[in-house]
């Protein structure tokens, strides 16, 4: 089969809208039209569209920086041209036009990730779906000193702050800016149906976005988008504010990472009902190195695998040196003699924060010990809230 890779022409989005609703389900509509922050590609044979993907345009926190990002979505093949290369091809193709574009790094969530992991990417995280019971939340006791009121679009500012201070300090959140975020994370968290500033004084120092929902009674539940809060009393004053739902409504569903949640009720947290992993590639590793944050000086040589570095420019093979100073990071090269050896799947996940270097070793990403590597990439566990 020769397949021919290329950018989707105006003629061609008709085609890849039926495709789409084919491999994913959904309503007839109109097609979305190509912009330059989503890039659409397809994979043709004899000029029949097999398959197509979708490149966005994002940014990602890590160690306190905004790192490019190129989001990988929408792939979807025929049922009859699957298991034919075609979804490789094209995320081939998408990786190549990434780096092109100074996009070193990639996500995307996998509904098969062992076709992703044979290209590079490899699990970090997961987007989760927690049910909790209103009435855990409604055990809270008021907070005083912090002042709940309905936010507006004159918060903006101030919530675009609150969204920046936190995720910046952690690993994998959106920044939220560029075309795909036009209104900045304001406007994202002012979609929401009820949205909830808190106060001290006059300074903001959290929010709560959510969904009321339908009905009442036990079955019935809020939907909440995230929660922001720089203070323990913020966060307990916002909860509490969820809490006060237990007349009408019995659940809340709550999107994403349940830490806080853990440490701030008197009841054990749920597991989730429903996860989605998402996954990191380093398509560039120099320049992924050198784009995020570090907060500890480090020094470590490896050999880096990555089979399919030949298709973004790079090496298969290659030995370096992760150099660490004053906050900033480089790879250079170094003497492969002796080194361990790391694969480019392993990296991402250190990259994210996710995992220890023991971890990799147990699980063949990493042939040796390599303890300088923990000491570099320290920090909080990848969270991403933005579903793409």
């Amino acid at each position: 089969m020769t397949l021919d890779v290329r950018p989707l022409a105006e003629s061609d989005l008709d085609e890849a809208w039926a495709l789409g609703l084919t491999a994913f389900g959904g309503e007839p509509g109109t097609p979305r039209r190509d912009a330059p922050h989503r890039q659409q590609w397809g994979a043709f044979e004899g000029g029949r569209l097999l398959g197509k993907a979708s490149l966005l345009r994002y940014a990602q926190w890590f160690g306190g920086r905004p790192v490019p990002m190129a989001g990988v979505a929408g792939v979807a093949v025929r049922p009859e041209a699957r298991g034919r290369g075609v979804s490789r091809a094209l995320v081939r193709a998408l990786a190549a036009s990434a780096v092109a574009q100074g996009l070193p790094v990639s996500a995307l969530f996998p509904t098969a990730p062992g076709v992703y992991r044979g290209l590079g990417w490899e699990v970090v995280g997961s987007l989760d779906e927690t049910r909790l019971a209103v009435s855990d939340l409604a055990r809270l006791a008021p907070v005083p000193g912090v002042r709940l009121r309905p936010a507006g679009e004159d918060d903006g500012p101030a919530l675009q702050e609150l969204w920046n201070d936190a995720a910046s300090a952690g690993n994998g959140q959106l920044t939220r800016t560029g075309p795909l975020f036009a209104g900045g994370a304001a406007a994202e968290a002012l979609e929401a149906e009820v949205v909830t500033l808190a106060e001290v004084g006059t300074a903001a120092v959290g929010y709560l976005s959510y969904d009321r929902g339908r009905g009442y009674g036990p079955d019935s539940a809020l939907r909440v988008w995230e929660m922001v809060a720089r203070t323990d009393l913020a966060a307990r004053a916002l909860l509490g504010t969820l809490g006060a739902w237990d007349t009408v409504v019995g659940g809340v569903h709550w999107r994403g990472d349940t830490g806080d949640l853990a440490l701030l009720l008197d009841r054990v947290v749920p597991r989730p009902y429903e996860t989605r992993p998402w996954s990191l590639r380093l398509l560039d590793p120099d320049a992924a190195v050198a784009a995020r944050g570090w907060s500890a000086d480090a020094e470590a040589a490896f050999v880096l695998l990555d089979p399919e570095a030949a298709g973004t420019g790079g090496q298969p093979e290659r030995a370096v040196r992760l150099v660490v100073r004053g906050g900033d990071g480089r790879l250079e090269p170094a003497d492969p003699a002796g080194l361990p050896r790391l694969h480019v799947r392993g990296l991402a996940v250190l990259f994210a924060g996710g995992a220890s270097t023991v971890r990799l070793q147990r699980t063949g990403l990493l042939d040796g010990p390599l303890p300088a590597l923990d000491a570099a990439f320290a920090g909080p566990a990848p969270v991403l809230l933005d579903y793409f």
